[in-house]
């Protein structure tokens, strides 16, 4: 089976929102000492207490798209070492429960295809059978506790 990367948020996304002052919906960039826990879309942990961070408004969608979901996600409000170990199901996220929104090759949806994982699956093992399949073109996964963009998933290369 092909590689799979987890992927966070765009980097250069994120630096422009930064450099603008906003996120790409115009909400303005207000930082703020974390309470520890939140879950990071720019670096894929969690928050350490007192980090400065940013709740933004984020899709993972680069275009206009009527699959387009749009919601709240944590960010650092400066630069951080990002997501390094893309082959890896990021840790901060294992033995939680997470819905595995597919989509086929063309961006739509795969509602087939969608699963839930709960504390006690194998979430990696999961996305790479969801991925294995060449009807499934990418896969966002997303919290069930509060329907939000968490990181997508896609096949190396």
């Amino acid at each position: 089976m092909a590689d799979i990367e987890y992927r966070p948020i765009d980097p250069d996304r994120l630096a422009a929102m930064r450099a603008k002052g906003a996120d790409e919906f115009g909400n303005v960039w207000a930082p703020y000492p974390a309470a520890g826990g939140e879950p990071l879309r720019c670096c894929l942990r969690t928050a350490d207490p007192a980090e400065s961070i940013v709740l933004m408004t984020y899709t993972p969608w680069t275009r206009t798209d009527p699959w387009m979901e749009a919601g709240p996600v944590f960010v650092h409000s400066g630069p951080c070492a990002g997501y390094t170990e893309t082959g890896t199901y990021p840790a901060a996220f294992v033995g939680s429960r997470r819905m595995l929104n597919t989509f086929d090759r063309d961006g739509a949806r795969a509602y087939g295809h969608i699963t839930f994982v709960g504390p006690d699956d194998d979430h990696d093992a999961t996305v790479r059978a969801l991925l294995a399949n060449p009807e499934i073109g990418f896969v966002h996964v997303r919290s069930t506790d509060a329907g939000c963009f968490t990181f997508e998933a896609r096949r190396a290369g």
